[in-house]
């Protein structure tokens, strides 16, 4: 095993609550048995409110004390809980049955993320919920695993968006199910103009052959979804606990020679701070060191630290969301930037282009109202003036 550099300490939060759902992480991650007595202080219903928007429930439902939300949120936690482990064995079964049709078409689809992660890592996949199938295919093949979805009773959602918007400017399109299942064919894992890379090679190389059931399907190297994991954390601000718990879980697997590979394309990929701060969050909410290799190949200059400090991702992480979220999401994407390209984010950012007008609801195949186009450029920049006065009192 590689050597590891010193635990750091958890900074205080916001509120017991908070508070309590670190407890419940750092539980799980210790494989602590039974329940997590609550703190003093502790609101039962805005915990149950915090635990609903928490995308890490179903993981850590089980060691929630029944005191913590009195007897009717407890109720309703496990009746929450119990919800989505069904769900997470429905979609495993949904992907049990569209792979053979898939393999027939020709294409051999490497599963990504929650699925991917909930049959490799974790002890029981119904501990890891997700709400998709995520499939990534060569883009050649996409047509053809379209194809193959629609012959099991798929069809597109959205179609002249996705024919606009995401065949152009995404890496997937996605698919229903006629019973609601949604999968997303993946030919790529960042935007055709992000800053960010994934090296599609490398993914498609290293996936390994798996039996689910009747069906075999490809699942990616630790390397590869410890990537993904950071590539997801940036999208959404970091405020997705279930990244950390993935990391966690993953770094179990890795050897002294994948770590060293994990930061060499982690550079490569522009990635370098993201993870360094992926990690640092698994050290201060988990309370597992981070590995020395990381620590050596991404940490961040040390007024960068200090300015993710106080911009407490830690709590955020846990439930928390700052004012102007949008924007706090994009702050941390222009952070976790290398600095030498950090102008040219903030300028697409300030200067929309087609792909951002889609978003925003606006179609540039058809004459613009200059008002409409206005007012975005306008939100941007008021966003951006907000975010540069945020950063006012740690220089980066």
């Amino acid at each position: 095993m590689a050597p590891e550099t010193r635990k750091e300490p958890m900074p205080p939060s916001l509120a017991p609550e908070l508070d309590y759902v670190a407890d419940l992480a750092r539980a799980w991650a210790s494989g602590v048995a039974g329940t997590v007595p609550p703190p003093a202080g502790l609101d039962p219903a805005a915990l149950g409110r915090l635990l609903n928007a928490q995308p890490a429930m179903q993981t850590l439902a089980a060691s929630v004390a029944p005191e913590a939300l009195g007897p009717g949120g407890a109720r309703e936690l496990a009746l929450a809980a119990e919800v989505a482990r069904r769900r997470t064995g429905l979609m495993l079964l949904e992907l049990e049955r569209i792979l053979p049709a898939l393999a027939d078409a020709g294409c051999r689809p490497v599963v990504l993320k929650g699925a991917a992660l909930a049959l490799t890592v974790y002890p029981r996949p119904e501990e890891r919920w997700f709400v998709d199938l995520d499939l990534w295919v060569p883009r050649e093949q996409v047509a053809a695993a379209r194809g193959a979805l629609e012959g099991r009773g798929y069809r597109l959602s959205q179609p002249d968006l996705a024919r606009r918007y995401y065949r152009r400017h995404h890496f997937h399109e996605i698919m229903i199910s006629d019973q609601g299942a949604c999968v997303e064919i993946h030919w790529a894992l960042t935007l055709p103009d992000s800053v960010y890379r994934h090296d599609l090679d490398r993914l498609d190389a290293g996936a390994t052959p798996r039996a689910l059931g009747q069906a075999r399907l490809r699942v990616p190297s630790a390397v590869d979804q410890v990537l993904h994991g950071v590539l997801q954390s940036v999208a959404g601000g970091f405020g997705d606990l279930r990244r950390i718990l993935d990391l966690h879980r993953l770094e179990a697997t890795l050897e002294d020679r994948d770590r060293e590979v994990l930061v060499e394309r982690a550079l490569a990929a522009n990635l370098g701070t993201a993870l360094w701060l992926h990690h640092r969050l698994r050290a201060d909410l988990l309370g597992a060191a981070m590995p020395a290799v990381v620590d050596r190949g991404c940490r961040p200059p040390a007024s960068l630290i200090r300015t993710l400090e106080d911009l407490r991702v830690g709590e955020v992480c846990l439930g928390w969301r700052p004012p102007y979220f949008e924007g706090y999401t994009r702050l941390l994407h222009w952070l976790c930037t290398p600095r030498a390209l950090r102008p040219r984010e903030v300028g697409r950012y300030l200067w929309p282009g087609e792909a951002d007008l889609l978003v925003a609801g606006l179609d540039p195949g058809r004459r613009l109202a200059p008002g409409l186009w206005s007012r975005l450029w306008v939100e941007r920049v008021m966003t951006a003036l907000r975010l540069a006065g945020r950063l006012t009192r740690t220089p980066v």
